[in-house]
């Protein structure tokens, strides 16, 4: 078998997040947030009653993972943590208006970044993508 590289899915997977992760995060260093940071405040901000445990299934992500973000973006002032139902390890997540803000402020930068990547591809091609990906469970 000859082996190519390039021709791996998952090589190709990996790039193109690559791709858009570094992307992404050049159009939010001057709002010192990182793309994943973001895709966690829009989590929170339109997930009801969300905990680490959520954000870490939707993001893909281990808990200790969205541990440190959480902590981070909560430094920042970007959102808010507090016990739930009397549980110590079970934190419920809130977004602050700062971290609403940040969110405003970021979406003309995120929004134009994902309306480039859909204008590449027809819809007839967007809705193959998704198929494909939910095939893969990805």
């Amino acid at each position: 078998m000859n082996y190519a590289l390039k021709d791996s899915i998952a090589y190709r997977l990996i790039r193109g997040a690559n791709s858009v992760n570094k992307t992404l995060n050049k159009k939010l260093c001057s709002y010192e947030i990182a793309i994943e940071q973001r895709a966690t405040l829009e989590i929170i901000k339109y997930e009801e009653d969300v905990n680490q445990t959520r954000i870490a299934t939707l993001l893909g992500k281990d808990t200790a993972t969205i541990s440190r973000s959480l902590d981070s973006l909560e430094k920042k002032g970007l959102v808010s943590k507090s016990e739930q139902s009397g549980d110590r390890r079970s934190k419920k997540v809130e977004i602050t208006k700062k971290g609403e803000s940040v969110l405003e402020e970021t979406l003309l930068e995120v929004g134009s970044y994902r309306e480039s990547l859909n204008s590449k591809l027809t819809q007839d091609e967007i809705e193959a993508f998704f198929k494909i990906m939910n095939k893969l469970e990805l």
